[in-house]
């Protein structure tokens, strides 16, 4: 990934990623702690996307995260449901407080036309801003596959940072939803938590 001076943090760099992307590119932002969950998890998706009746603008995979210390498996990273999912389904899900994993997730030429640039305003949370703007693109096809494609390392500066994303959670939930943010934020957390005391 190559930095962008304009345009600081790990979000500038993936703004600059969607600039530089050529028109049929697909696009799937991993830094440096992320890493494939299988030897041919690629394969498997390019099947199960060429396998769909039609190519979908975004593609969401799972994920997991992985413990930096012991390289244990903590919380899944899992949205909504599997296949194709209307533009309603999709932002019925967001107000539930399912995300999609952003390194889980490919972002094909339909929705980089469309949206191709992440809120650098936010330091850590963009990736949901993200996704929240996306459920404002009427026609948006989403595929959601079965398949756990990144394992991620659980020790990140958005796990430090903890006010600092919770005050930018809350932004982007209010900009999304207005005065019924508070539903979103505490379902999503609440999803966090089941997550981690579920077997």
């Amino acid at each position: 990934m190559i930095q962008d001076p304009s345009e600081p943090g790990i979000f500038g760099a993936m703004n600059h990623g969607f600039a530089m992307a050529y028109p049929h590119d697909w696009l799937l932002f991993w830094g440096s702690d992320d890493w494939a969950a299988g030897p041919d998890v690629f394969l498997q998706a390019i099947t199960m996307i060429l396998s769909n009746a039609h190519t979908p603008d975004v593609v969401v995979c799972r994920g997991r995260y992985v413990d930096a210390i012991t390289g244990s498996f903590t919380r899944p990273s899992v949205f909504h449901k599997v296949g194709s999912i209307s533009i309603g389904t999709y932002k019925r899900a967001l107000f539930l407080g399912s995300t999609p994993p952003h390194q889980g997730t490919f972002f094909g030429p339909g929705v980089r036309s469309r949206l191709q640039r992440y809120d650098t305003s936010f330091m850590l949370s963009a990736d949901l801003d993200y996704f929240l703007q996306l459920a404002r693109v009427m026609g948006l096809s989403i595929l959601s596959l079965d398949l756990e494609l990144v394992h991620m390392a659980d020790a990140g500066v958005s796990g430090i940072q903890t006010q600092r994303r919770l005050h930018e959670v809350r932004k982007a939930y209010r900009h999304a939803f207005g005065f019924f943010w508070l539903v979103p934020f505490v379902a999503r957390y609440l999803r966090r938590f089941t997550s981690l005391v579920s077997p």
